[in-house]
C-alpha cells in the first residue's frame, strides 16, 4: 500500500536574541491545537502539519481540519502566520495532484521541492536538490580556501 503523506508549514516571526526568548514562544504555543490523525511539528517559529492516508482526499481533508483549529487558535491568541511563506506538499510516488488547502480563505501554494530546517525535499524524496545544494555550497567553500590547498601553495 502506497502512502501520502500531506505537510503543511507555516512561518511566523518572532523577535530574537534574548535567552528568555525561545522558551516564551515554546510557552506561549504549548497550547497548539492537534487534529485526530495528524502530527503537528514545531521548531521555534516553524511549524509543520502532517498528514497521511493512501486516499489523497482523505489526506488532504485531514490536513484542512488540522488547519482550521490552528486557524482558530491564532485568531484567539492574535497571531498572525504569512500564507505567502505556508506551503503544502504531497510527499507520494503517485504522480497524482492533491486538492488544495487553505489557510486564512488563501489557498496555499504547492511547490514540487521545498527547503524545511535546511534540508531541501522534494516530492518524491529523492533528496536530488538536497545534495546538488550542499554540493555547490561546499564547491564555493572550497574555492575560498583554493590557495591554501592549490597545486602551488605550501
Amino acid at each position: 500500500m502506497r502512502r501520502q503523506v500531506n505537510v503543511c508549514s507555516a512561518y511566523s516571526a518572532v523577535l530574537q536574541g534574548s535567552v528568555l526568548d525561545p522558551l516564551l514562544y515554546l510557552l506561549y504555543t504549548a497550547d497548539l491545537p492537534a487534529a485526530a490523525d495528524t502530527e503537528t511539528a514545531t521548531f521555534a517559529d516553524d511549524t509543520a502539519v502532517l498528514t497521511t492516508h493512501a486516499d489523497p482526499a482523505i489526506a488532504t481533508h485531514r490536513l484542512q481540519t488540522a488547519l482550521h483549529e490552528i486557524q482558530q487558535w491564532l485568531k484567539k491568541w492574535r497571531m498572525k502566520v504569512n500564507e505567502t511563506k505556508s506551503f503544502h506538499v504531497t510527499f507520494t510516488l503517485i504522480s497524482s495532484v492533491c486538492p488544495s488547502v487553505q489557510l486564512n480563505n488563501k489557498h496555499l501554494a504547492q511547490p514540487d521541492d521545498v527547503k524545511y530546517l535546511g534540508i531541501h525535499l522534494d516530492r518524491k524524496l529523492t533528496w536530488r536538490k538536497h545534495i546538488t545544494t550542499k554540493r555547490k555550497q561546499l564547491d564555493l567553500k572550497l574555492r575560498k580556501l583554493y590557495w591554501i590547498i592549490g597545486r602551488k601553495s605550501q
